[in-house]
């Protein structure tokens, strides 16, 4: 009996590596953990106060990051699935990379200069130079991760764990290496020198091992506004999830102008929003099959297999949310000292909205994603973000960070609903019919 589960195993370990399902999961994992722990270093170097400022102004510069490249990052990973020649995979990639990068040069500038003239609060204000090495970072960080893209959609799960996993900790050896010597200022400019050096190597490898001998062809123009239309849709539904998180750090920090309730509030976030790591290696994995079976219009597949991912994802994160929860404080004095329990009601309450988050919602929105599915996401997160600023609007002056805590975890929920009835209403249900 015991030879016969081992041999079992055996060939269930076997065919999850063949597919590559073990180096994403394991890849990602460790790419999340080594960035997870590594903010929580930086936190350690850094006193609450320049925590606090730079929370903000790495909070101001997302709202940009989320333009970078207008999605062609995320339009890369669907459209090389569907491209079956190398050489039009080659010219779509360049395309993706050249036109996001004339996109990000803009971005850039746009940033600089609204950071400028914004009127920052009187904590903040002296420190609006910061955004200058922050703003610089973007056209890297598209261009990573247009490689990383292109390596999910050429299924070679190995080299992108493999490459993942070394960017994000040549990262942040930087910025920890940055913040011991430098202080905020090295920081960031150390960041921006890692990500201008990972990027390199990243390029070379993935052209050298894939396209080194391949010549691109050119693609016709509907294709190419297809995929323009994808990815922008793919931006701003994205965007609109980003916008959640930068939504509470930037209303904390206009209505109540206070550096350290913004350190409190972030620290009170890392873990309920890094409990992502649990379930992000799923999504990268299962993401292009979900995107081979609907265009096969294999509908069966799909309702079959969505039910697997949801069970999984959402067990795993809701026994994590309940571990979290009854380990709050020791966690907090660990990770971040008795400065920090302050944090502790807040990030009870995040844990709860990250339960409906990351183990419900982002499992269906990344899933309706890879079926090009994007006005159903968009129009969700349209909604959410509507009812979360009201709630902000209305919470944040009485209650601080518990506010935007409470906030959260009525909007996730909402949005995982609607989305899970978009889904059972459009493919189970079609399926059946």
């Amino acid at each position: 009996m015991f030879e016969k589960i081992k041999n079992l195993v055996k060939d269930r370990v076997s065919r999850l590596a063949e597919t590559g399902a073990i180096h994403v999961v394991v890849g990602s994992f460790m790419t999340k953990f080594v960035s997870l722990f590594g903010s929580i270093f930086v936190v350690r170097l850094l006193s609450k106060q320049d925590y606090g400022i730079l929370s903000y102004y790495e909070n101001f510069i997302g709202y940009f990051s989320i333009f970078a490249g207008l999605g062609l990052a995320s339009g890369v990973q669907r459209y090389l699935v569907l491209i079956d020649d190398y050489s039009g995979k080659k010219n779509c990639l360049l395309y993706a990379m050249k036109k996001g990068s004339i996109i990000n040069l803009c971005l850039i500038a746009l940033a600089c200069l609204i950071c400028y003239f914004y009127p920052h609060k009187e904590a903040f204000e002296p420190y609006k130079a910061l955004i200058i090495p922050l703003a610089l970072c973007i056209p890297f960080v598209f261009a990573a991760e247009a490689v990383f893209s292109s390596l999910r959609a050429l299924f070679d799960y190995r080299k992108y764990a493999y490459m993942s996993f070394g960017v994000a900790t040549a990262l942040i050896a930087a910025r920890l290496f940055g913040a011991v010597t430098g202080g905020i200022r090295g920081l960031l400019w150390m960041r921006l020198a890692m990500e201008i050096a990972c990027v390199f190597v990243c390029v070379y490898v993935l052209f050298h091992s894939f396209f080194r001998e391949t010549r691109p062809r050119s693609l016709e123009k509907p294709f190419l506004r297809e995929m323009n239309t994808y990815s922008f849709q793919v931006m701003l539904t994205n965007g609109l999830w980003t916008i959640f998180m930068l939504n509470d750090l930037f209303l904390l920090g206009q209505l109540l102008g206070d550096e350290t309730i913004i350190a409190e509030y972030k620290v009170a976030y890392v873990i309920p929003a890094n409990l992502s790591i649990l379930t992000a290696a799923i999504a990268t994995f299962v993401a292009p099959y979900f995107t081979k079976y609907e265009h096969e219009k294999n509908y069966a597949w799909i309702k079959e297999k969505f039910k697997l991912v949801l069970s999984i994802t959402g067990g795993i994160v809701g026994i994590f949310v309940l571990i979290c929860l009854v380990l709050a404080k020791p966690m907090i004095w660990l990770l971040y000292g008795k400065e920090y329990y302050s944090s502790i009601p807040v990030m009870r309450v995040l844990l709860i909205a990250s339960f409906f988050n990351n183990g419900i919602r982002a499992s269906i929105a990344n899933i309706l994603s890879s079926m090009g599915a994007q006005k159903a996401n968009l129009a969700v997160a349209g909604v959410g973000i509507v009812i979360q600023v009201t709630l902000d609007v209305l919470l944040i002056p009485t209650l601080g960070g518990m506010g935007v805590a409470l906030s959260s975890t009525v909007v996730y929920f909402v949005m995982s609903m609607s989305l899970l009835y978009y889904f059972i209403k459009n493919y189970v249900r079609k399926e059946i019919a």
